[in-house]
């Protein structure tokens, strides 16, 4: 719309212009003879025009705005409601059979033979060797010594025992009394996948142990020192003079006999049992367990889900349309004088007039 607007101001201002050229005459020569010189040639006349220029103004201008509301309707919608009821389900078990079967497997058997060996053994021979040796020989004699002989004696004396007696004393102590009390636990199912089973507890006995003060009556041990007399046995040391025998050892050589052992090699000959494995290959009958599908029919409660129509109230959101004003900025076209210089042609040209417009007619002059 700004580019029509534009091209609508131009056409008015080329309009104008063109216009009060021509006003003047043909080619303008009337308004440039009174200043033309008396020579033929161009010169320019000065003129004011009207020339297009852009402004940016604020305008206020009617709009359009949309605001949220919020309102509220009836709306039908469906709802599931739980239904319980009993069916008859068929399941498959997988029962357990004990069967048996003949297999082949490989026994080692023992084979007992006889086998001839030679093995060589060491005889031993002994002989009778006369043998120097050194000997010591112990020769004994009668010396006299005194010594000091320890002598027992008894004597009495008088001392202080212990004598330990129990001697009755209260004290209280703290008892632990259970006071305890039986529940019911529940366990869990033997069979956690059947719903048909019902839950089971085991009575069990929760013990509470209170302590409370008892006076109890205690044998305690007490120590008194009591005199007494005992007998002790007294070791006293006194000299004697006795007779005793001294060993000393004198070497001396003598002639012994003794065996000697020599051992020599002997090829011998023996029967020995020698035991070899021979497999075989045996039948044996081996039980195995077998799992066979059994086919169970039973009532199952099963929870279904039925449609219902129930009405109920939603908020929706609606765009009201409202009028505002507004100030925006447009670009206006505004026209704006200006002085401009414009070439005209002379008054008493011969050949070729300057401007365009002389050489379609003649000069508005001379007349050529």
């Amino acid at each position: 719309m700004k580019v029509m607007r534009f091209a609508s101001v131009l056409s008015i201002v080329f309009g104008v212009w063109s216009g009060g050229i021509s006003q003047a005459g043909d080619c303008g020569c009337a308004i440039a003879a009174p200043a033309a010189a008396a020579t033929c040639g161009q010169q320019y006349v000065t003129k004011t025009v009207c020339v297009p220029e852009m402004v940016t103004e604020q305008r206020t201008c009617t709009a359009t705005v949309c605001t949220a509301e919020t309102h509220a309707c009836k709306v039908a919608c469906c709802e599931m409601v739980p239904v319980v009821r009993t069916v008859p389900c068929t399941r498959t078990v997988m029962v357990s059979q004990v069967r048996t079967r003949m297999e082949t497997y490989c026994a080692a058997v023992p084979v007992t033979r006889e086998v001839t060996e030679t093995y060589q053994v060491q005889v031993p021979t002994y002989k009778t060797v006369a043998v120097n040796c050194m000997v010591c020989v112990p020769v004994w004699t009668d010396q006299t010594e005194e010594c000091t002989v320890m002598a027992t004696s008894w004597e009495t004396r008088q001392g202080m025992r212990c004598e330990t007696r129990c001697v009755p004393v209260k004290e209280t102590r703290a008892q632990c009394v259970d006071m305890g009390h039986w529940e019911d636990r529940p366990i869990a199912a033997c069979n956690p996948c059947d719903p048909c089973q019902k839950p089971q507890s085991v009575r069990c006995w929760v013990s509470n142990w209170v302590s409370s003060p008892v006076e109890v009556t205690v044998n305690k041990l007490e120590t008194v020192q009591v005199p007494c007399t005992y007998q002790v046995q007294v070791c006293k040391p006194y000299t004697e003079t006795r007779t005793v025998k001294v060993c000393h050892y004198e070497s001396q050589v003598r002639t012994c006999t003794q065996q000697v052992c020599e051992f020599h090699c002997e090829a011998r000959t023996r029967t020995c049992t020698v035991t070899d494995c021979k497999f075989e290959a045996r039948t044996r009958e081996v039980p195995y367990i077998v799992c066979e599908p059994k086919t169970e029919t039973r009532d199952v409660q099963v929870t279904t889900y039925e449609p219902r129509a129930v009405e109920r109230t939603a908020e929706y959101t609606v765009l009201v349309p409202h009028t505002v004003e507004k100030k925006v900025e447009v670009q206006v076209c505004r026209l704006v004088e200006k002085t401009v210089q414009v070439a005209v042609c002379q008054p008493c040209c011969t050949t070729t007039c300057c401007r365009p417009c002389c050489q379609r007619a003649r000069c508005c002059r001379c007349g050529i």
